[in-house]
């Protein structure tokens, strides 16, 4: 794990970024559709209250996390995504991008609320979260049309006060 670097997006990580949320497993675990375009990763997780998050690898991009803060009266909340190439499930890069990224939610943000939705079936991630506190709100049912199958979400949240 010593060589795995966090690191701040850069604009020239889009075609990087693009091709990690193409791939098969990171499709299926979220809500990305295939054909991405580079030009879509230029400007995802690029807004104003946004903080995008890269794990590398031997200068390979090999997960994402972007963190995302409300506004106005939910200025003390945000919303996570996360993604880990297909080839590196499992071998800690979830956890230290989830690290990181709650780190900077609760030191430097100020935020009291995190919040994601997770497909019902992704047991490794669900497992993820919850070692960092995150608790089930709630099933959306239906929620996510995959392969031609609605399935279901949950939306979970971890909360300090």
């Amino acid at each position: 794990m010593n060589d795995l670097a966090i690191r701040a997006r850069e604009p020239s990580d889009a075609a990087a970024i693009a091709a990690l949320m193409n791939l098969p497993g990171v499709r299926h675990g979220t809500l990305r559709v295939p054909f991405v375009t580079t030009s879509f990763a230029e400007t995802w997780a690029t807004g104003p209250a946004d903080t995008c998050l890269l794990a590398v690898r031997h200068d390979t991009i090999i997960g994402a996390t972007a963190l995302m803060r409300g506004r106005d009266r939910t200025a003390h909340t945000g919303s996570i995504l996360l993604f880990v190439h297909d080839a590196h499930i499992n071998t800690g890069v979830g956890t230290a991008l989830l690290t990181e990224v709650l780190t900077l939610a609760d030191t430097v943000r100020g935020l009291r609320r995190v919040s994601l939705t997770v497909n019902a079936d992704n047991h490794r991630a669900i497992h993820l979260y919850r070692k960092f506190g995150f608790e089930t709100e709630g099933i959306l049912r239906g929620d996510i049309l995959r392969d031609g199958v609605f399935i279901d979400s949950i939306a979970m949240a971890r909360l300090r006060f």
